[in-house]
């Protein structure tokens, strides 16, 4: 063998288990990455770049729940009432028969999200749960959550 071919067989050699190595890592990074993502926030605290991170992640089913949809519509049922409970009572009725569908399904999805927060003892929020047995408390960064999720995934202090 000539020193050619024995330098050609090395580089060779080397970059195979450059590449290796580096699917290897490319593996574990998909094996570390959640099949969804519930994010348990609120209006007023909304969660930064969703739609950029969707977008990155489109493996990842996102699912967003915001808390605080009824008592917004709470407050919007009870603009204009009468001081007298049984005028009330006529109008808040009469204002939600008159409910879009829209609305009623924007009702419906925040009950579920409550639900939903109950079922996973959401204690407090942003809360961004992963694949149902995660929770990240307190960051409105999806990305920065994610890498929470893969830190704790590797078994690796933050």
């Amino acid at each position: 063998m000539t020193r050619k071919t024995a330098a050609i067989k090395t580089n060779t050699m080397f970059t195979l288990l450059f590449v290796l190595s580096h699917v290897t890592q490319a593996e574990k990074l998909v094996a570390m990455t959640p099949t969804s993502i519930e994010i348990f926030t609120t209006i007023d605290q909304p969660i930064s770049a969703i739609d950029t991170f969707v977008a990155k992640h489109p493996e990842i089913d996102v699912r967003i729940h915001k808390l605080d949809a009824i008592k917004q519509l709470e407050g919007k049922l009870s603009q204009g009432l009468s001081a007298d409970p049984d005028k009330a009572k006529r109008l808040v009725l009469r204002k939600l028969q008159q409910l879009g569908k829209a609305t009623r399904s924007q009702l419906e999805h925040s009950a579920r999200s409550l639900a939903k927060a109950v079922q996973y003892g959401i204690e407090k929020y942003p809360a961004i749960v992963f694949d149902g047995e995660l929770v990240v408390y307190g960051l409105s960064d999806l990305s920065a959550a994610l890498r929470h999720y893969r830190h704790w995934q590797a078994g690796e202090a933050l």
